[in-house]
């Protein structure tokens, strides 16, 4: 059977919204139809930090790799005991089990992410989106693709 091509842009991904934090998977397994790399763009409001009661900072089993989209100055990605202030372009390699969490406190803007995992099923939003709505991930429009090539 042939794999088709696949296209993915994040204003057709429904987010899945989780308190401050909305996440949109762009990539996975089940969307693509076949074994993919995960990619899941997170957006972090205004004030908001994944940390702390409640909070989702979180260690893993596996390597995670963080890229940030746009950031203000004066955020920060937290890693273990370090603080990093964060910056557009940045990437981060997050080893297995170490603790980590964004911190977008001081940030007047949307803090946006995008995080890669070698398998959708390492991303927790994963499980959480499957629950809520029996699949990872829904599109606004499922004839986007179609569209965009004037079909």
């Amino acid at each position: 059977m042939k794999k088709e091509w696949k296209l993915v842009n994040s204003e057709n991904v429904v987010g899945y919204e989780d308190g401050d934090y909305v996440s949109r998977m762009l990539t996975g397994d089940e969307m693509a139809g076949m074994p993919v790399i995960n990619i899941n763009e997170g957006t972090l409001a205004p004030g908001g930090s994944l940390a702390g009661p409640g909070g989702k900072g979180s260690a893993h089993d596996d390597t995670e790799i963080y890229y940030i989209i746009d950031c203000d100055p004066d955020t920060y990605v937290w890693l273990g005991d370090d603080r990093l202030e964060t910056k557009p372009g940045d990437t981060i390699v997050i080893p297995p089990h170490v603790y980590h969490w964004i911190d977008n406190t001081n940030g007047k803007r949307p803090y946006r992410i995008l995080t890669f995992w070698p398998r959708q099923e390492q991303n927790g939003m994963f499980f959480v989106r499957e629950k809520a709505w029996g699949t990872s991930v829904r599109n606004l429009d499922d004839d986007y693709q179609a569209k965009r090539l004037g079909k």
